[in-house]
C-alpha cells in the first residue's frame, strides 16, 4: 500500500510507462488517508466555542490545500500511466477527471498481459 504511493510519488510527472492497480490504490488510499486526518484536525480543534474557524483551522485548511496541490500532477500523471497499462491512450484520462466514474473503473481492469504500445508490463 505505501510502496505504491512512494511509487508514484518516484515518478512525480512521468507521463510515460504504465502504472499497476496496487500503485493506483496505494496513492489513492493514502491520500485519502492524510486528507480526512487533516480535515478532522481542521474541524476538531480548528473551531471555537462558536464554531468558527480558529488560528489552528486556518493553518489545517492550508494545510490541505497545499497538500492537494502538491499531489496534483503526481495524481494526474498517475491516471494518464493506468490507462496507458489498460492500453488506451492517456489522454483519456482528462475525460476521466471530468467524469470520475470512468477512473473508478479503469482502476479495476487489469493491465495488458505483456508489453503494449505504452511500454512493458509493470507486473514483469
Amino acid at each position: 500500500m505505501f510502496s505504491g504511493y512512494q511509487t508514484a510519488l518516484s515518478k512525480y510527472a512521468q507521463f510515460s510507462g504504465r502504472s499497476r492497480r496496487t500503485e493506483y490504490w496505494g496513492f489513492v488510499l493514502i491520500n485519502t488517508i492524510i486528507i480526512l486526518a487533516l480535515e478532522l484536525v481542521a474541524i476538531l480543534a480548528g473551531r471555537d466555542a462558536d464554531g468558527a474557524f480558529t488560528v489552528v483551522g486556518w493553518i489545517f485548511i492550508a494545510a490541505i490545500v497545499v497538500y492537494s496541490l502538491f499531489v496534483l500532477i503526481p495524481a494526474i500523471a498517475l491516471s494518464w500511466r493506468r490507462y496507458q497499462d489498460i492500453g488506451w491512450a492517456g489522454a483519456v484520462s482528462i475525460v476521466g477527471w471530468i467524469i470520475p466514474l470512468l477512473t473508478f473503473i479503469v482502476a479495476f481492469i487489469p493491465g495488458n498481459p505483456g508489453a503494449n504500445q505504452y511500454g512493458p508490463d509493470p507486473k514483469a
